[in-house]
């Protein structure tokens, strides 16, 4: 991976990996609704921060 200094290098990284990224990304309707990673809190902790407290 490549050094990311600041929050433009971060940008420029998703950008130039857009495709990478898609390719290997998971989607929630695919998964099981009893798998681990559904199941665990800390997900919903995270959206609530990001998401709704806008």
């Amino acid at each position: 991976m490549a050094n990311i200094r600041s929050v433009q290098d971060y940008k420029e990284f998703l950008k130039e990996n857009r495709e990478l990224l898609h390719k290997n990304a998971v989607r929630i309707e695919d998964l099981s609704p009893d798998d681990d990673w559904i199941l665990d809190e800390e997900w919903d902790r995270i959206y609530e921060q990001e998401f709704l407290n806008i």
